[in-house]
């Protein structure tokens, strides 16, 4: 009798398995045509997300001018200073082998702050749509999402390139930034791809990749318009990505869109050549779907204010936040300060974005072997260091090679975005389940300030030398000092619970008081 109950259990299991959303999608491919022939598509949607994100380095750029003060009926002329002999300038005269929004509007002298308060307003705009657009993606779907920031990225571009004056252009920035943030709500293919491949496709630098086609691009074209015009006809291709991607399986589940939903998943299945999934039992699927949001519905819900609760909790919010703060930063502050750098402007664009690319690499590497902990404390300590030593050359005008302290800003970068890219995962794997989509989405506000305090600092640093990277390395060694007070997350248990989260802690603390006696 008991066997047989235990074969009746084992029975139910393998049913409920068998009409489970994820094996249903299993079944249409592992990795085969439909999600190959997406990412490569989806590379045209990184291009018009990098391109977006990062184009005011160039743009945002002054190029060389001249003061020209007439005086006793000749002309007097200064290089790059806004006055000669203390006379303000009558006349400035850009240098036109680089056309940029500074050289457009003469953004220089007086007006010169404008320029990189342009980047924070596209930055302030990423910190809205990241709240924005995590309700209407819920709301109206993920593909709708998705292309609805792709068609706004596009037309904002366009309309920057018909902008007549700096107010305008700012305005499209913001919309720009609201276009961005909604790339990262709003991801289309990681549903169809089995978790062995996911690896597989974020070790693959596509971002990077292409920020440094961009500064390939600048040095040809040399011009802000063309820039904004490219991805605005970089965008209208991405759209025709409309007519090849499916909405989300467990989206259209979830809002019990039972049609829609088979239709997606026929198509992936044919455009992978295997056999129709059995959706006869689709039904029962959805009815305990509805059954489990109906459960949630009841229990408690949890906010922002949970991040706060307990003491453990509290500490893991605050330490992650600033960590998440000082690393936007100090990556937007070296990607966006290109002309801290010297030599070659479009030398030193392609290599602080192409740099990332071992980034991603030592990232892995460094957390395989050494786990979050370490590689973080590690990272963040000698990006510090490196951008300290670039700050104090430049804040004291030490003679040294120009390439040296180019090495030590790079590598100031390369940790930054290494030691970033897995405190991500560290971040989420430190948060409580019941609190963990709330938690990263806090951090990554956060962060958001951090680069709009960036653009600020960057125009301060043509007063102050070194300060942005003094700024750098000051707040990445404070990173390394807070990864000191976290907990290793690898090979652990994730948290379920906001009390279990905080006894853990408890009890290895009180295993340490222990030790000592």
């Amino acid at each position: 009798m008991a066997a047989a109950k235990e074969s009746e259990i084992e029975l139910g299991s393998i049913q409920e398995e068998a009409v489970s959303l994820g094996n249903i999608i299993k079944q249409t491919g592992d990795c085969g045509t439909f999600q190959i022939i997406g990412t490569v598509i989806s590379t045209l949607d990184i291009l018009v997300l990098s391109w977006s994100m990062l184009t005011m380095a160039y743009s945002a750029s002054v190029p060389k001018f001249t003061c020209v003060v007439f005086q006793n009926g000749t002309n007097v002329t200064s290089s790059d200073t806004c006055n000669v002999n203390g006379t303000v300038c009558d006349i400035i005269e850009f240098d036109t082998s680089m056309r940029t929004i500074v050289s457009e509007w003469g953004l220089v002298c007086d007006r010169r702050w404008i320029s990189q308060t342009i980047t924070t307003i596209q930055m302030s705009g990423m910190l809205v749509g990241g709240i924005f657009w995590g309700h209407v993606c819920d709301g109206i779907g993920r593909k709708p999402t998705f292309f609805l920031n792709v068609l706004a990225l596009g037309m904002a571009n366009l309309i920057s390139y018909f902008s007549v004056n700096w107010q305008m252009f700012a305005s499209m920035r913001f919309i720009i930034g609201l276009g961005c943030a909604g790339f990262t709500t709003s991801p289309l293919m990681f549903e169809y791809i089995q978790n062995r491949w996911r690896v597989f496709l974020l070790l693959i630098p596509s971002f990077d990749l292409w920020a440094s086609v961009m500064a390939a691009f600048c040095y040809w074209s040399r011009d802000w318009k063309m820039l904004n015009i490219s991805i605005a006809v970089a965008s209208g291709l991405a759209m025709f990505g409309w007519f090849y991607f499916v909405e989300s399986f467990r989206w259209l589940v979830s809002n019990g869109k039972v049609h829609l939903a088979q239709e997606t998943i026929r198509k992936v299945a044919r455009v992978n050549r295997r056999p129709e999934p059995n959706l006869t039992k689709l039904s029962v699927v959805i009815e305990k779907e509805q059954k489990e949001a109906e459960l949630t519905k009841s229990l408690r819900v949890y906010s922002a204010l949970d991040l706060f609760r307990t003491r453990q909790i509290r500490k893991t919010t605050l330490l992650f936040a600033f960590i998440w703060l000082f690393s936007a930063y100090s990556y937007y502050g070296i990607a966006l300060g290109v002309q801290e750098l010297s030599g070659d402007f479009f030398l030193n664009l392609f290599l602080v974005n192409v740099i990332d690319i071992p980034g991603n690499y030592v990232a892995v590497l460094f957390n395989t072997w050494g786990g979050r902990k370490w590689t973080c404390t590690v990272l963040y300590a000698l990006g510090g260091v490196f951008a300290l030593l670039v700050g104090i050359f430049k804040f004291i005008n030490l003679s040294i090679s120009g390439t040296a302290l180019n090495a030590l800003a790079l590598g100031s970068k390369l940790c930054v975005s290494a030691a970033w890219s897995v405190s991500t995962l560290w971040t989420r794997e430190s948060f409580p389940t019941v609190v963990r989509f709330t938690g990263n989405g806090f951090v990554s506000s956060v962060a958001r300030v951090g680069s709009m305090v960036a653009p600020q600092i960057i125009t301060l640093s043509r007063d102050i030398k070194g300060l942005l990277y003094l700024v750098c390395g000051i707040v990445c060694l404070l990173s390394t000092g807070m990864c000191v007070f976290l907990d290793e997350t690898k090979n652990r248990d994730l948290p379920d619970m906001i009390q279990r989260h905080q006894t853990r802690s408890d009890t290895r603390i009180k295993m340490k008081h222990a030790q000592k006696y």
